[in-house]
């Protein structure tokens, strides 16, 4: 017996150690960061939020999220030299140990080589984030001419990306970047408040810039294929909008989470990093990337702040499905996360509008008082009506009649999806990820989806004037399930050519865990149909049959002439 005693002991001793040296990685891995945010430059035009945001996001790291006060370095101001700055991103390596989560923060001005004003000799599609001690003047213009602009600048390709390269082998990474790559706008809204930007338009003499060389043919065609395999990078803007820093005089019209000034794109990350905007689609208790840009992407889309957060790697990239990894690897703060539940009830503004009486009772739809938020927006004037979503976006401009279809659709789908508690998710995008959802007429785009969980999809697109389609599935086979994680482009032949009416379409998707025993009339809603159609209520029956197990996500794709 004794002799059994000890054998046991000796094999779940063993079993111990084993346990230990398998896992010890995992359990030693923790997370590090390089915070980086400049107001005041020594050349260029002041910020007012970017100090505000390293601090905050500090705290959040520290007391939200556990990470280790001395494992949180930042630079702030005066300290975020260009020396200074690629020092601490070369000390990432030893900072950090292997199986170490890295995150690196930018909060600044920026500028990039998408900017058609300047002929600024960067590589094509890299980003450049601007340095405190950026020089001004004969020496900037001495370092373009000698196109060495790489000693002014961080730039992505120049900078990030061998330290980036070099981490992931062992590390994973996650970048942000609240500033511009860009002074081109790809939208046309109309903002409330002062806009300030976080973008510097480098201004160079006429001599250096007839001296630069001319950008050759075809450089969009250079590569520019996400280079990464274990980074995931979230940035303010798309690479053709500058992004907005929220300063004392907005604060009133645009309130942030702690009554300082921040970057529009940092605010409603704190927000989503705190717990106080929900995040959690899939109700598991933890969020990962992709939920969080989701997260972000809406609330930014509920202001008016004129930019799309992106995330790279888009998911035609993203290859070893890093958008899926938890946050920091851990996926929930102190306190959790709460789920996301649709709101259903549409708070409508008026605006000079004569619509009170068509509108006051309509089902859903509750008329929004002073300084309250809304979520559309209605203004007449002579002769013409305009639909705008809260974000700013015009959605449609027609008669009140049109409008009020679009505002009950809106009632409609919303009071859908809220059928649904979901164990998994589903995504959508379009491609090309980096036109921010917003495309111009005769532009071509796809959209890629993913379920996370083996489903059928149904994607709808409501368009402007508030009638419903069925993108997907139009074919019996295409109306079967589809294996998880596995990415589907539609349309699977020809892109989408944007052509009028222009506007917002609505596109939702839908991702159905048991496959409807009866698809007949669903997939034949190829031409709009209004939301009172036969076929809708066959669409909501069969949707009622998932007994609420069914994941969704909305995306709001924005249409305008050129």
């Amino acid at each position: 017996m004794n002799n059994l005693f000890k054998f046991k002991t000796q094999v779940l001793r063993s079993a111990w150690l084993i346990a230990v040296l398998l896992y010890a990685p995992a359990v030693l891995a923790k997370p590090i960061a390089l915070l980086v945010g400049i107001n005041e430059y020594q050349n260029v035009h002041a910020l007012e939020g970017a100090v505000n945001d390293v601090n905050a996001l500090s705290r959040v790291l520290v007391e939200r999220w556990g990470v280790a006060a001395q494992d949180v370095h930042t630079l702030i101001n005066e300290q975020a030299t260009h020396a200074n700055i690629l020092r601490e991103l070369a000390a990432l390596q030893t900072r950090s140990a292997p199986g170490d989560w890295v995150l690196v923060y930018f909060s600044g001005h920026g500028t990039s080589a998408l900017d058609t004003n300047i002929n600024l000799p960067l590589p094509y599609s890299s980003g450049a984030f601007v340095p405190v001690d950026l020089p001004g003047g004969k020496k900037l213009n001495e370092l373009a001419r000698a196109n060495r602009l790489e000693d002014a600048l961080i730039i992505g390709r120049t900078h990030l990306r061998p330290v980036f390269l070099a981490l992931e082998k062992d590390r994973k990474v996650f970048v942000i970047s609240d500033s511009c790559y860009s002074g081109n706008m790809a939208r046309n809204v109309e903002k409330t408040g002062a806009a300030h930007y976080r973008y510097v338009p480098i201004t160079l003499e006429k001599d250096t810039m007839m001296a630069l060389s001319p950008a050759p043919a075809g450089r969009e065609t250079e590569d520019n294929t996400f280079p990464y395999h274990h980074l995931v990078f979230l940035s303010a803007a798309s690479d053709k909008e500058p992004a907005r820093d929220i300063q004392g005089s907005d604060l009133m019209a645009t309130p942030t989470i702690d009554g300082l000034p921040h970057g529009a794109f940092t605010d409603a990350l704190l927000r989503v990093l705190s717990g106080e905007v929900a995040a959690d689609v899939d109700n598991d208790g933890l969020i990962n990337y992709s939920e969080l840009h989701r997260a972000v992407m809406q609330f930014m889309e509920s202001r008016s702040y004129g930019h799309t957060p992106q995330r790279l790697p888009g998911m035609a990239e993203d290859q070893t499905h890093a958008a899926d990894d938890l946050i920091l690897g851990r996926g929930m703060p102190r306190g959790g996360f709460t789920s996301v539940k649709p709101v259903t009830e549409v708070t409508v503004r008026l605006n000079g509008s004569p619509a009170e009486l068509t509108l006051a009772g309509l089902p859903g739809v509750k008329l929004a008082g002073v300084g309250e938020a809304a979520m559309l927006e209605v203004a007449t004037s002579t002769g013409s009506s305009a639909l705008r979503a809260g974000s700013g976006d015009l959605i449609i401009n027609a008669s009140i009649e049109l409008l009020t279809r679009r505002i009950e659709a809106e009632v409609w789908w919303r009071n859908l999806v809220a059928q649904g508690t979901p164990d998994f998710q589903v995504n959508i995008e379009t491609n090309p990820a980096t036109r921010g959802n917003t495309f111009v007429e005769g532009d071509k785009f796809v959209f890629n989806v993913r379920s996370s969980k083996r489903a059928a999809l149904l994607i709808l697109n409501i368009n402007p004037e508030g009638r419903v389609s069925v993108l997907y599935p139009q074919t019996e086979a295409q109306s079967a399930s589809h294996q998880a994680g596995r990415m589907l482009t539609l349309p699977e032949v020809e892109k989408i050519e944007v052509t009028p009416p222009f506007g917002m379409d609505q596109v939702l998707v839908l991702a159905l865990p048991k496959q409807p025993a009866d698809w007949q009339g669903v997939t034949t809603i190829v031409d709009p149909v209004s939301i009172n159609h036969p076929m809708i209520r066959k669409l909501e029956r069969l949707l009622s049959e998932q007994g609420g197990k069914f994941a969704w996500q909305a995306l709001s794709v924005r249409t305008r002439a050129k």
